[in-house]
């Protein structure tokens, strides 16, 4: 009764998704994407940004009652961290942040139901392009101007001359900012597991942004935004990164669910 508790208190407190079948395969497949160096132990996966994966959990109504769970859902699946206080390489807040995009990505691509007792963090629509190859800015002008409806102009970022941002004179629907490799190391800025062995080297990084969320996005901007991330990162032999920290290989990766 004791370990039935403890996993009603996890599954309560949150995040946890919760299917209405077990998406084993499906889940499977997108976690190593996620991570592709996920280590497997037990019922627990564990990531290399800090984050666990426990489940599945048969969501009994005994269970669902005492957790408070939503009815007619019979598998769950909830994140934890692995808690090392504010001096580590990554604070604890940030895993946890990590923790929260890792189940509503898993909800958002798998149609599960996102449970947390903690509201939900402001998330925008918006791709991240790593890659190790420099590229001036005037090629990712080139490569970004189709994407926008006026003239791309340069602006420099006010403390870092070498990081930089694209826009335009009328507020654009996106816009792109640039950070270079010497930001992949900073503490809230560290490269996401989903990108394998280029993680380990020294990444230039473009947001491609908007200032609407991500779950409610509307379907052409969802479709525009993965466009230039998958453009530029054809053109800088990059990865494109959802905001969850999932790949996105199509554009239909993006799409709000």
């Amino acid at each position: 009764m004791a370990l039935f508790d403890r996993t009603a208190r996890y599954l309560a407190r949150g995040p946890a998704v919760l299917f209405p079948s077990d998406p084993a395969d499906a889940l499977s497949e997108l976690l190593l994407r996620y991570d592709p160096a996920v280590r497997v132990k037990s019922d627990r996966l564990a990531f290399r940004n800090g984050v666990r994966l426990i489940g599945p959990v048969e969501v009994t109504p005994e269970l669902a009652g005492k957790a408070g769970l939503p009815a007619g859902l019979a598998t769950a699946y909830y994140a934890s961290i692995v808690e090392q206080g504010s001096r580590a390489t990554r604070p604890d807040e940030l895993k946890w942040q990590d923790a929260e995009r890792l189940i509503r990505g898993l909800a958002a691509r798998l149609g599960g139901t996102v449970h947390d007792e903690r509201p939900p963090m402001e998330l925008d629509l918006t791709v991240s392009v790593y890659s190790a190859r420099p590229l001036p800015v005037e090629q990712v002008i080139t490569v970004m101007q189709p994407f926008f409806d006026d003239e791309i102009i340069i602006e420099r970022h006010e403390r870092a001359q070498d990081a930089y941002f694209l826009i335009t004179e009328e507020e654009p629907p996106l816009f792109v900012s640039f950070f270079p490799p010497r930001f992949s190391t900073v503490k809230w800025a560290l490269p996401p597991p989903a990108l394998g062995q280029l993680r380990g080297k020294e990444l230039s990084r473009w947001n491609v942004d908007t200032k609407y969320q991500v779950a409610t996005a509307a379907r052409e901007l969802c479709l525009r935004v993965a466009e230039a991330g998958l453009a530029l990162a054809s053109r800088a032999g990059g990865m494109v990164i959802d905001a969850y920290g999932f790949p996105v290989e199509h554009p239909g990766d993006l799409l709000p669910r």
